[in-house]
């Protein structure tokens, strides 16, 4: 799948007139852990897999490399442009590439910055990827065991689904005007590195936004039933902390996690005013090599299993109206992901219909701004700093019902490349997240060969 020319030719003159940003300086991660990326990288070199442990051992070598040499040195918006549609156009290999094709080149081709591989070598460290948040119980809020006798039950302890949620200190909770957005991650990133580089910032962009994340165990690998149900408790506890309804901003699998949440404990929709779902896989993935089987056994999880195009998993969230929005939502996807697809025509797997006319927007990228910069090569990370992505979030929440984008002033929007919020090195670090979800899919136990059984409640 190969960058047009007209987009190319747009996008290049965006590049060549815009100002060079950059993101927020960097605070320097402590490598002196070994429990950091390059130690868990370095500790699969030797594996039993030849293309796993080449792979492992190059990135640990990128990283330590950064770790000696802490100066970014020059770096610009065009070079950046033009080594991710080189990552996302070459492939030495004849059958389709994979996450660990294109972590590969990211180190390859000096993408991502020593700063931010630096950076990034300490996520396991940050306390915004915390599991053992302390948060206040709720105790008159009756959200657990259940909030309604419809609402599928809880196998998770509360005390675990509450201490998973992440409250920043500047936390409004419903006062001043602000609306709680609760933001879900993807598979085999923290939430709070998935989105430190990009929506964790939409406060900036949109004052209204008030956000939290919801840090799932294991970097959302295990069953992603259970990933749902830190779904679920978040939207109740966060709406009864806050006594407001509350906007949920998913990416990849996090859209699968909160569709599977509103439809099995249907108590949920009441607090929720707006989905909106970033690279969501609401049928899963018909790219076999980034779904098992297709990977070695050594990287496969629960969550990759279910994730494949049309598993149990995919059917049982789909039947029964799964596949229609319970709430206002918004869909935003691109077709130039790498990890989900079809992203595009009527087979996408982020379409999501509307059988109870609660409002749903779907919005292709290179639809709604074809040949212009901002429908361009945007993958599935990507998509996170896309500038109609954060239109049409700003939209959503500021509006009743989903995203629109008739409201939107597109001849403007759809010529840039990020929003205005965000920086070059906001773009590098998005994409350096990939780095972390290798890491994750290497370091998870145990592994997994086939799918998790549907739960009783939803058999």
């Amino acid at each position: 799948m190969r960058f047009g020319h007209p987009v190319s030719t747009a996008l290049l003159s965006w590049l060549v007139t815009c100002p060079a940003v950059l993101g927020a300086a960097l605070p320097r991660a402590d490598s002196s852990s070994h429990n950091d990326l390059e130690s868990i990288l370095a500790g699969h070199a030797n594996g039993s897999d030849d293309r796993t442990s080449r792979t492992a051992a190059a990135l640990a070598s990128r990283i330590a490399d950064a770790n000696n040499q802490p100066d970014p040195g020059d770096r610009s918006m065009h070079q950046a442009w033009g080594k991710i549609e080189s990552i996302f156009n070459h492939t030495d290999r004849a059958d389709q590439p994979d996450l660990f094709d294109y972590a590969d080149g990211l180190v390859s081709l000096d993408l991502i910055p020593s700063d931010i591989l630096s950076f990034l070598n300490g996520y396991l460290d940050w306390s915004i990827n915390s599991i053992h948040n302390r948060n206040p119980a709720v105790p008159d809020a009756g959200i657990y065991p259940s909030k309604d006798p419809a609402d599928a039950p809880y196998s998770v302890a509360e005390a675990d689904l509450r201490a998973a949620i992440h409250i920043p200190e500047d936390f409004s909770y419903g006062r001043q005007g602000k609306k709680p957005v609760i933001l879900v991650p993807g598979t085999a990133i923290p939430a709070g590195t998935t989105y430190h580089f990009n929506l964790g910032q939409l406060g900036h962009a949109a004052p209204e936004a008030d956000v939290v994340w919801v840090n799932i165990p294991q970097a959302s690998l295990r069953d992603a039933q259970e990933n749902a149900e830190y779904v679920a408790y978040a939207i109740h506890y966060i709406a009864a902390l806050s006594h407001t309804s509350v906007s949920v901003i998913s990416w990849s699998q996090g859209g699968l996690d909160t569709q599977w949440a509103l439809k099995y404990w249907p108590s949920t929709r009441a607090q929720v005013e707006d989905f909106i779902a970033v690279s969501p896989d609401f049928r899963g993935t018909a790219v076999r090599s980034i779904v098992c089987p297709a990977l070695d056994l050594l990287v496969c999880t629960p969550s990759l299993w279910q994730q494949g195009w049309e598993t149990e998993f995919i059917q049982t969230a789909r039947a029964d109206g799964g596949d229609s929005a319970y709430v206002p939502t918004t869909t935003i996807y691109s077709t130039f992901d790498e990890i989900v697809q079809p992203q595009s025509g009527d087979d996408a797997s982020a379409l999501l219909k509307d059988a109870r006319s609660m409002g749903v927007s779907n919005n292709h990228l290179q639809t709604v701004c074809a040949n212009r910069p901002a429908g361009g090569i945007y993958t599935h990370e990507g998509t996170l700093y896309n500038p109609l992505t954060w239109a049409l979030i700003i939209d959503a929440l500021t509006h009743d019902g989903p995203g629109d984008v008739s409201r939107l002033d597109l001849d403007a929007i759809c010529q840039q490349v990020l929003p205005k919020t965000l920086g070059l090195d906001d773009i590098l670090g998005t994409e350096g997240i990939l780095l972390v979800a290798v890491a994750e899919l290497l370091l998870y136990v145990p592994k997994a060969f086939k799918e998790p059984r549907i739960a009783d409640y939803a058999a």
